[in-house]
């Protein structure tokens, strides 16, 4: 016997609209011929100590697979090539870097050097 669930007692009409908020897209950040090409991804960190720990994290698996250039790929993904795996690592890295709050940073501390003078 078929037990009743929450969906069950939904209309189509708000089915539809669970699924929609289900798929809805993320913000997009490129566009290519007017067409939406990539979808922002949110990345939390606690603070900036985790967020220095998790590049540097990167850019060690990044050096580690640098060193094993030339070797075959892995089982597991024998599409992707050591080589485009390495730039994909590399391009999150730089998307992840605090640039405004590293702009931040410098506008403080400048203004902390003319109180000082």
């Amino acid at each position: 016997m078929k037990e009743n669930t929450k969906n069950d007692n939904k209309t189509d009409k708000e089915k539809l609209e669970t699924i929609k908020e289900l798929l809805r897209l993320r913000k997009c950040r490129s566009f290519k011929n007017g067409e939406e090409v990539s979808q922002e991804v949110i990345f939390h960190v606690s603070d900036n100590s985790e967020l220095r720990y998790v590049i540097s994290c990167l850019l060690r698996i990044s050096i580690a697979a640098l060193e094993l250039e030339g070797t075959s790929s892995s089982p597991r993904t024998p599409y992707l090539s050591n080589e485009l795996a390495i730039v994909t690592i590399l391009e999150l890295i730089n998307d992840i870097l605090p640039d405004e709050q590293l702009e931040s940073y410098d506008a403080i501390e400048k203004l902390l050097l003319q109180e000082k003078s």
